[in-house]
């Protein structure tokens, strides 16, 4: 029940919209109702033995049914309203004022339905766009260690194929959740009024058909669970495949991709038709019961009319055509159940992800962080981290200071912790141990908006958006100039091949920097960094998968920034890190050793290692 409610708090913003709505269901069911009822009319009229020929006046109103009581009467005051205003005084003009009355209700139906869908349409469009955002933003403010345990694909398919799934459950049978309801009640009125009796045998089918709906969902919601998560899978295979496609070409892994998709692809087709047939039966089974009804009251009715007892054939004839009318609306409702436990299951999803715990951008008493700079240290004080708890620690014990202005240089064997210190720096992960200073003030009191102000990242792995040169450089500074564009290039040394380009600063770099290579999309990162102009500026192995020429650009990039701000550099090259004014070594999560380059050559076997191992080996 809790899930129903969250999922009806997010129409409760739309209330007045949703009771316009419910307005217009009720107005559609009288106008249908209506033209229903004047159709047994038109039959009577048309058939009638009280007219003698086409130019003849009525000499007597029909005679009305036989009086079962006082929702007889009610219905005999309404029959003689309504034929009052369509029998004329011959065939011909009765004929005229029942197609009239007809069309107009008729016309009047359409244009209700009309405002009647736009309204639902505009609630279902804006609930589907507030689940898109809140879930965006979610995801957005969630720390890294959060992707670090869930694939991009299984994000992926609760943001677009489970709220698609709410959104098809509005978009169907949200129209029909408010008119159904309302045209089975009004209905089963007017039966009422008709005849008690034969609707008290009709309603029978009522609870056993709601007892074959709720079994039937119990089931679909379940087996609907398990497709949401199956099509993840199938979504995590194929965006890995398509990513991927230079190594599967490499590796010549075409067919193992192949049946790797297949096989998840198989096991969706199997829960899916699992889930369908158990959803195709429920219009079967709730049909079989309306015939069972029909079939007894056209017995049970019929005899009454040959005994001309209990009901006359007009009535009988009315009862049966809104009986009629009845069926479909409960085979719709019937179906809403399976598609809503669909949504339910759906939702399950939704508003797990919407429950995860943000990042805390904020915290209480944050203090203020002066953007572009600080002025003295950053501090670690026994510092101690892992990704997981209950995993050996990727970091133990970490002690290190670190001077404004310095260029700083971070070395050691792969696996020592190097990137993983630096990532805590702008709190991607919070350390599990010992805290961070920055000018003697605790990062975990700071907010993170400001903290983050504070750096400039240039990773390993360049992350660029398919947009043009321009956007992808002003992505941290939005505000910034084109003068300020160009110089923040230069000084990346990226202005030189983006003014070789036909459309400079516009050319668009293609999906992840595809048109680019290797040392112009790690020139336009760096460019990017430097715009922004922050105090700190970290390089995580940024030269480590680069060709010579551009190595020694983006190295001269570096240098160039050295003493105007502070620069920490995780080096794979040792070579391109010996005037750095600080070098770090680190091992096994520890850092065992700093000092400058002849220094720690003379002093740190470990240093001397690497160092002899790239250099003078090469």
């Amino acid at each position: 029940m809790t899930l129903y409610l969250r999922v009806i708090s997010y129409i409760k913003p739309y209330w007045r919209h949703l009771s316009l709505a419910i307005f217009l269901s009720f107005l559609f069911v009288v106008l249908n109702n209506l033209s229903l009822w004047i159709a047994v009319d038109f039959i009577k009229e048309l058939f009638s033995s009280e007219y003698i020929s086409n130019s003849e006046v009525i000499t007597e109103p029909s005679a009305l049914p036989v009086s079962l009581g006082a929702g007889q009467s009610i219905y005999n005051k309404l029959n003689t309203a309504i034929r009052s205003v369509l029998v004329r005084e011959n065939r011909v003009a009765t004929l005229k004022m029942v197609c009239f009355v007809i069309f107009i209700t008729f016309f009047l139906k359409n244009i209700v339905h009309y405002i009647h869908s736009l309204v639902l349409n505009y609630i279902e469009v804006k609930i589907v766009v507030n689940l898109r955002r809140q879930l965006h933003r979610v995801l957005i403010y969630q720390p890294l260690r959060f992707f670090d345990r869930r694939h991009t694909a299984e994000m992926t398919s609760v943001v677009f194929n489970d709220v698609n799934a709410i959104n098809n459950v509005l978009h169907q049978n949200f129209g029909k959740m408010i008119t159904a309801p309302v045209q089975i009640l009004t209905n089963i009125v007017i039966l009422f009024l008709i005849s008690w009796r034969l609707s008290l045998f009709s309603v029978l089918v009522i609870p056993v058909s709601g007892y074959v709906i709720i079994k039937i969902g119990q089931g679909m919601r379940r087996r609907s669970r398990k497709v949401f998560q199956q099509i993840a899978d199938v979504m995590s295979s194929f965006q890995e495949a398509m990513s991927g496609m230079r190594i599967v070409k490499a590796f010549s892994s075409e067919q193992y991709e192949i049946k790797r998709f297949a096989k998840r692809n198989d096991e969706w087709f199997k829960k899916t038709f699992r889930a369908n047939k158990l959803k195709f039966a429920t219009s079967p089974l709730n049909e079989l019961l309306l015939v069972l009804i029909v079939v007894g009251l056209l017995w049970y009715g019929g005899n009454q009319v040959y005994a001309n007892t209990g009901i006359a054939a007009e009535d009988f004839i009315r009862f049966l055509i809104f009986l009629f009318a009845i069926f479909q609306p409960i085979k719709d409702f019937s179906g809403f159940n399976n598609v809503i436990q669909n949504g339910m299951a759906a939702a399950e999803r939704i508003f797990q992800v919407l429950d995860q715990e943000t990042e805390p951008v904020v915290p209480a008493g944050a203090e203020p962080v002066l953007p572009g700079g600080f002025t003295t240290n950053i501090c670690f004080e026994q510092v101690s981290f892992s990704y997981n708890s209950g995993e050996s620690r990727v970091l133990d014990d970490v002690n290190l200071d670190i001077k404004a202005g310095q260029l700083v240089a971070f070395v050691g064997p792969s696996g020592a912790g190097k990137s993983t210190l630096l990532n805590l720096l702008p709190r991607f992960y919070e350390p599990d141990q010992g805290r961070i200073l920055i000018d003697g003030k605790n990062i975990r009191e700071m907010a993170l908006p400001e903290l983050r102000s504070l750096f400039g990242i240039v990773t390993q792995d360049t992350i660029l958006f398919n947009e043009s040169i321009r956007m992808n450089i002003l992505y941290g500074r939005p505000e910034a100039t084109e003068p300020e564009i160009i110089e923040a290039a230069k000084a990346a040394h990226a202005w030189e091949f983006i003014r070789q380009m036909e459309q400079g600063l516009d050319t668009v770099v293609g999906e992840k920097g595809a048109r680019l290579s290797g040392g112009q999309k790690q020139r336009l990162s760096i460019a990017r960094a430097i715009l922004k102009n922050p105090a700190v500026l970290i390089f995580d192995e940024a030269t480590s998968s680069l060709d010579t020429e551009s190595e020694r650009l983006v190295q001269q990039a570096i240098e160039q920034m050295h003493g105007r701000r502070t620069v920490l550099v995780i080096a794979h090259r040792l070579s391109t890190v010996q005037h750095a004014d600080n070098i770090v070594v680190m091992k096994d999560g520890r850092v065992a050793d700093t000092g400058g380059h002849d220094d720690l050559l003379s002093r740190s076997p470990l240093y001397r290692n690497l160092y002899e191992n790239q250099v003078l080996k090469s």
